[in-house]
């Protein structure tokens, strides 16, 4: 469709920022013609490419022109004339010059009326906070702009991916081209048939082996797509309820009934694994396997992150590679079968007996080798298992870095590795530009900061009077110090003044806040904060037209270099939300007060019925009596998953929901790195 005639000579050599959405078809569709060639690393660079969205460098180009079109008062004096200078009782012509526009007007002005402007100016500059910028100028947003070629693409996509710290892993999944998505709406787009592209651009083996790519489909896959179209309806269907039709034991019986139903229905579709329904790989044996399995897939170790660094890991990782490579060569077996394999032998003490077996029915069709390379990874699997029971760092993960689709970002990724840390990004472009900002804090792989001061914004319309007078109580007593603002709606300027400036912001309400402040202004600002956005669908991507790039609240943060940000892919009841939020927070951040109770010894339900903290009933005397000892955890990604896990809300539509976007934070205030 979009290959005939010039229209191919038009899009192929332009950035969808330059076109907009036909570009993403077009770099998607030429995806498809590579693999379907056999040039995968063609269709690597092709996949990359389509993610890139106009909005991105859109917002992007206006913040950084305005900031460079405003001149300062020491420029506005340097460039007035001596006359201008001289005689301010006359009418004066005035001339400010920029980039887009010449700004002219005549006006009579006093002296004093002019020293008062800029005066006025001047402490306006004085209040706007410092921006610490990087030692080195970040390069241009869009890397792939120039490239002429697939090849030289790739080449580029490397170099941006050997530059990133060596402790991530980026994995990109990407929805392959459907023609019908240029005339259809959102709803329409998403419940669409595809295929999903799975490529490795960070991995284990990097940068000695290049990224690699598999492609999942099947008959369930456009069943799963339909199904998951319709979840957020579905879900609100069933809690949305009139109050006085609930005080019967009838109607609140058929309410929890409808709602166990949903998360049923959510724990049949969590467990469609559909990374395992139909697999045409790009391996040696080129054909379909029909042996798979409906719940676990094979191919889930390659969510796994890197293992922590320590001297045992080093050790056993250096024999892992010789004994794959040496393997590899004396089987003539390509790097795309080197990566998995070393993958798979790198985490093989997580995968049950059959996953190995189906991994190597994956790798090769050889009956010998098979046999090999299975008695291979249980070897290391019991190597692996023997290490961690001697040295509890050795089983932790880095992160890993999920670019993500905006058409497969409603999907629940983090519940394929519930035990792996995880974080968001909507493009490559994106997570190279936050890498390149926050460089100077990226430690170990992790963005570190020290959070001391924080502003929170609660129930700013006052209609949620549980929720609002549950966060109170957390505040009041967790964080005393914090800048609080309760039931008040808060006005553009605290937020970009105050919320955005302090080493932590949490909103907690309807949505996303984005009915109190314009994302535009978000834009054209520097949020330094790590975000939490507890509200309904808070950081969901969201269709504004016919045909057109999906945003979420998450973008604009990310647009004004927010490092990292948590928030909501649907809705969800009040009460769990708030378990769930004060957790987080009571986990990664330390209380104002060091005496006070460990929020883990807090009598639950008082809180939640009445928003009354109290110590549990059972707590013995002897534990009263002992000083309070605060767990908590540096890594915001490692408590993430810990709810994905459900340690906190078990229900698979209260735990599945909350994701970190970004950059993985470290809070060193309360856990030093191990390293």
């Amino acid at each position: 469709m979009l290959g005939a005639g010039g229209e191919a000579d038009i899009l192929g050599g332009s950035s969808s920022s330059d076109v907009g959405p036909e570009a993403k078809e077009y770099n998607l569709l030429r995806a498809d013609e590579e693999y379907r060639n056999g040039n995968v690393d063609h269709s690597i660079y092709y996949q990359v490419k389509a993610q890139f969205q106009s909005t991105d460098l859109r917002y992007l180009t206006e913040s950084e022109e305005l900031e460079s079109q405003r001149p300062t008062t020491k420029e506005l004096l340097r460039t007035a004339s001596a006359q201008e200078k001289k005689d301010f009782k006359k009418w004066v012509k005035l001339e400010f010059t920029n980039k887009l526009r010449l700004i002219c007007f005549k006006t009579p002005f006093s002296n004093k009326f002019l020293q008062n402007i800029i005066k006025y100016l001047q402490q306006k500059e004085s209040e706007k906070p410092k921006e610490v910028k990087p030692k080195e100028a970040p390069e241009h947003l869009d890397f792939l702009e120039d490239v002429k070629d697939a090849s030289e693409g790739l080449t580029r996509i490397s170099d941006v991916c050997n530059r990133l710290p060596e402790e991530w892993c980026v994995v990109q999944v990407c929805k392959s081209f459907n023609p019908a998505t240029t005339y259809s709406v959102f709803n329409e787009i998403i419940a669409s048939e595809g295929a999903i592209y799975l490529s490795l651009l960070c991995h284990c083996r990097s940068p000695q082996l290049g990224p690699i790519c598999l492609r999942f489909e099947g008959e369930k896959l456009p069943e799963l797509f339909r199904e998951y179209s319709t979840l957020v309806e579905r879900f609100r269907r069933v809690v949305t309820v009139d109050p006085l039709n609930m005080k019967g034991k009838e109607a609140k019986q058929k309410y929890w009934e409808e709602l166990n139903a949903f998360d049923a229905f959510l724990q049949v579709i969590r467990n469609l694994n559909f990374l395992a329904i139909c697999i045409n790989s790009y391996l040696i044996s080129q054909k379909l396997l029909t042996d798979l399995r409906g719940i676990v897939s094979p191919y889930l170790f390659l969510f796994f992150g890197k293992r922590y660094k320590c001297s045992a890991v080093q050790k056993q990782t250096k024999i892992v590679y010789t004994r794959v490579d040496d393997f590899c060569l004396v089987n003539q077996w390509t790097n795309h079968q080197r990566v998995l394999l070393s993958q798979a032998a790198l985490h093989a003490n997580r995968l049950a007996a059959a996953d190995l077996k189906l991994i190597c029915h994956e790798l090769t069709s050889s009956d010998k080798e098979i046999q090999s390379v299975y008695d291979m990874l249980k070897g290391f699997a019991s190597e692996w298992t023997q290490l961690e029971e001697q040295q509890k760092l050795v089983s932790k993960r880095f992160p890993t870095i999920l670019v993500v689709d905006e058409r497969l970002d409603h999907l629940h990724w983090e519940q394929l590795l519930t035990v792996q840390e995880f974080t968001r990004i909507k493009s490559l472009h994106c997570l190279w530009r936050l890498f390149q900002y926050h460089k100077a804090n990226i430690n170990h792989g992790y963005y570190t900061t020290n959070i001391k001061k924080g502003m929170c914004i609660i129930n700013p319309d006052a209609d949620l009077v549980n929720s609002g007078r549950r966060l109170r109580g957390f505040f009041e007593y967790w964080l005393p110090h914090w800048r609080h603002l309760f039931e008040t709606v808060p006005t553009a300027e605290v937020m970009m003044k105050q919320a955005y400036q302090a080493d932590c912001f949490v909103y907690a309400g309807h949505g996303s806040g984005l009915q109190y402040v314009n994302g535009r202004l978000i834009c054209r600002a520097r949020v330094r904060s790590v975000v939490f956005l507890f509200g309904c669908d808070s950081t969901r991507m969201l269709g504004t037209g016919l045909y057109s790039a999906l945003y979420g609240a998450h973008d604009y943060y990310h647009g004004a270099l927010c490092p990292s940000i948590v928030g909501t892919l649907m809705p969800a009841l009040d009460a769990n939300m708030d378990a769930v939020s004060v957790t987080v927070l009571g986990l990664w951040i330390a209380p104002g007060d060091k005496k006070v109770m460990p929020w883990s010894q807090i009598d639950r339900l008082s809180w939640i019925k009445k928003g009354i903290i109290k110590e549990k009933e059972e707590s013995s005397p002897a534990t009263k009596e002992q000083k309070p000892d605060h767990h908590h955890v540096g890594s915001l990604c490692s408590i993430v998953s810990m709810v994905q896990q459900g340690e906190v809300e078990p229900q698979a539509h209260n735990c599945c929901i909350y994701v970190c976007r970004g950059l993985p934070a470290w809070n060193l205030a309360v856990e030093k790195m191990p390293f």
